[in-house]
């Protein structure tokens, strides 16, 4: 092989150029050059002999010994390319860099589409400078596949509307416009679809009819031919089709219409880009011809039109003049702009379309023309295919019924309770008593992460009439939100001897948990509460011993009614030790209605240590509050419990649940022995705790794992 041979392979790898920007001047006729290799690089030597042979064998080239000249290449560098690093380049001020700059804003839209916004009004700007360059042309048809035109609709002030009529094809768009000049002429008979248009036939008729239509395809000459298949489809009838290609001459078909009110649709199954199907219809008593009307806005010089635009964008103007359509270009600058569209000079009136590009960031999929190509076949692979196992019978069992499974969780519970109101302070109130029906739906709705809990409940106490409520909470994690948020309202009503009393309250909490350790995190919160009720001025429910007990301390307490609202901020801690351990404790501090947490109403502190022992969980734990000297209490005081409690769970058939738990407690101050016990029954129909709030269930993990799968739907095997 002679070295000019050589040199015409190898130079193509020279990063940077091509094989046409090399001057041929290393190897003359009859000379040849010897390459010799120093250092892993080929640098040309001098001349030897005549007509002599080189052998060259796996060389490379060094691109900066190889004299060659500019390479005119449509090419820049788009490495580590950014949104910020593209706006902060320099103005172009040749058409090489007004390239160089649109190939990198084309590579930013490629990988982050958001950048669109920002870049397409710049892009256009280039396109305008350089408006005569093909490439440029052709680089931001690309960008503009991310953006659409639409007409402004912030009018607020013209002269009123004009509609203009026009027959046959006029297409308003001037991309559409410029692909009908390369198209034959189109009669004002003929209709045009292309793309996704549809043409729909509306017809009432007093007796059975037979439609004939002609259809041709045109296309743009110098594109491959594809053939296209027209659909058309008589009211819900099955669709037909008529296979169209380039060159052919009118094709007819008929279309047996009945009596009555019918559609008829015609359109291209699947159309690709710069293809038009002509259609005429052959119906001596309708008028089909192509006939259409175009609003246009008024702009005189009293009342130009005028409009709100949100920049950076551009505004396409079209003026109607006498039968032609004229098209104008206007820049709007950042930022909501009040746009006037005066009379063009001379003129003391105009008719106006203003459209205006806006961004898409779901662009329509192009469809390209597909160019059948004949395959070189390929001899069959020698792998050998195992035979697939044919499957054998098998049973379905299922143990939840299908179905269900998308509903939420109904409990019934029972409780028994003794207490006094753990809020107050200041003049003991009596002990009430009363047995508690309650009933929950929770539900988890997953793709909001929304947890609902409705409960309703009635008691029926010992002193008193009975008290009815309702109470709603709701728990919500979305991920785009750094915080969870736990809100719940209730109402509860009781008729303790001649009236209706009542009370309403609403709370919400903000809180967010930080793992320090994997066994150790911390959980900040900040509630809001608010409350109203019926008896917040009642001087028989604060003075009337009797009337306190009859009264449900859910509705009315002194503390209530003089604590109406109020913040309350805290601080978690929680501590694991092992998986079934954890310690917890609490610090918080509830304000007055001021809301003032600097001179708060009062401290709190909790600790809890909690056990997980097979099915039971123990809780053993102590509380205190710490009551302040203020307005509407005369002297500090401390409440403070010691208690334990008991839960115990079983999981039964169909992944019902049935939850026993038992509490005592101590109130240390006044030497009260509180307890509660309640049954309750979850219906889970194989939801198991999807629809239990996160910290409703201790040791959630645990129990998911050893507990909730022990039973559930399967597929058996059957031998025949």
């Amino acid at each position: 092989m002679i070295l000019r041979s050589t040199l015409l392979i190898t130079l193509p790898l020279i990063s940077g150029c091509s094989i046409h920007d090399v001057q041929q001047v290393i190897a003359r006729k009859d000379l040849a050059t010897l390459i010799r290799q120093d250092n892993g690089h080929n640098i040309p030597t001098q001349q030897i002999g005549s007509n002599p042979v080189t052998r060259l064998d796996s060389a490379t080239i060094n691109a900066k010994a190889v004299p060659v000249s500019e390479s005119t290449s449509l090419a820049a560098a788009t490495e580590n390319l950014t949104l910020e690093s593209v706006l902060k380049l320099p103005p172009a001020t040749t058409l090489t860099q007004a390239r160089a700059t649109m190939i990198q804003y084309l590579a930013v839209t490629e990988t982050h589409p958001e950048a669109i916004e920002k870049l397409l009004f710049k892009a256009e700007q280039l396109v305008k400078t350089y408006s005569d360059d093909p490439q440029l042309q052709t680089l931001f048809q690309q960008l503009a596949r991310y953006s659409e035109w639409q007409p402004v609709n912030s009018i607020i002030n013209n002269g009123g509307l004009s509609f203009v009529a026009s027959q046959g094809w006029q297409p308003e768009s001037p991309f559409i416009r410029t692909r009908r000049a390369l198209l034959p002429p189109v009669a004002e008979n003929e209709h045009v679809i292309f793309g996704d248009q549809r043409l729909v036939l509306l017809l009432t008729n007093v007796a059975k009819i037979q439609l004939h239509i002609d259809a041709r395809l045109e296309d743009i000459p110098f594109l491959p031919e594809s053939p296209a298949q027209l659909t058309y489809q008589l009211d819900e009838r099955p669709p037909q089709h008529l296979r169209l290609a380039d060159q052919e001459d009118w094709k007819r078909f008929t279309i047996n219409i009945p009596t009555g009110e019918h559609q008829v649709r015609l359109y291209q199954q699947t159309p690709v880009g710069n293809q038009y199907v002509k259609l005429r219809f052959d119906d001596q008593l309708t008028n089909l011809s192509v006939a259409q009307e175009r609003p246009y806005f008024i702009s005189t010089t009293q009342a130009p039109l005028e409009f709100y635009s949100q920049g950076p964008t551009v505004l396409r103007i079209d003026e109607w003049d006498e039968g032609v359509i004229s098209y104008r270009y206007q820049n709007v600058a950042e930022g909501w702009q009040k746009v006037s569209l005066p009379p063009s000079t001379g003129k003391q009136k105009s008719l106006l379309r203003v459209n205006e590009r806006v961004v898409n960031f779901e662009p329509k999929p192009i469809r390209n023309r597909i160019v059948q190509r004949n395959l070189v076949p390929v001899d069959l692979p020698e792998t050998v295919l195992k035979k697939p196992v044919a499957a054998g019978k098998v049973q379905l069992d299922d143990t939840f019924k299908l179905g269900k499974q998308e509903d939420g969780t109904l409990s019934l519970s029972v409780d028994f309770v003794r207490r006094n109101n753990k809020q107050e302070g200041g003049k003991t109130l009596p002990l009430e008593q009363f047995a508690q029906y309650r009933i929950n739906y929770r539900y988890f709705d997953e793709p909001r992460d929304i947890y609902w809990n409705t409960q309703g409940f009635f008691r029926y106490r010992e002193f008193g009439g009975p008290t009815v409520g309702i109470d709603e909470s709701v728990y919500y994690n979305p991920d785009w939100l750094p915080f969870n948020i736990r809100t719940g309202a209730k109402i509860i009503t009781q008729v303790p001897h001649d009236q209706l009393e009542w009370l309403g309250q609403w709370n919400i909490t903000a809180s967010q948990s930080y793992n320090l350790t994997p066994k150790f995190r911390l959980i900040p919160n900040l509630s809001l509460f608010a409350r109203t009720m019926s008896l917040r001025n009642s001087q028989l429910a604060r003075n009337d011993e009797e009337f306190g007990k009859k009264i449900d301390q859910d509705i009315f307490t002194p503390y209530k009614a003089d604590h109406t609202a109020g913040l309350h901020p805290a601080l978690s801690m929680e501590y694991s030790p092992w998986l079934d351990t954890l310690w917890t404790g609490k610090l918080g501090l509830t304000s007055n209605e001021n809301m003032d947490i600097g001179a708060p109403d009062h401290f709190s502190d909790e600790v809890h240590w909690k056990q997980l022992l097979g099915s039971v969980v123990l809780d053993g734990f102590y509380r205190a509050a710490y009551y302040q000297k203020d307005f509407d209490r005369i002297a500090s005081e401390t409440r403070s419990y010691l208690g334990l409690e008991l839960n115990w769970q079983r999981w039964a058939i169909d992944q019902h649940r049935i939850e026993l738990s038992g509490q005592y407690s101590y109130d240390i101050e006044r030497k009260s022995h509180l307890a509660t016990l309640s049954l309750t029954v979850h219906f889970g129909e194989g939801r198991g705790y999807r629809d239990f709030a996160p910290c409703e269930i201790d040791f959630r993990e645990i129990r998911q794992r050893t507990d909730i799968h022990e039973q559930n739907n399967t597929i058996k095997d059957v031998n025949d």
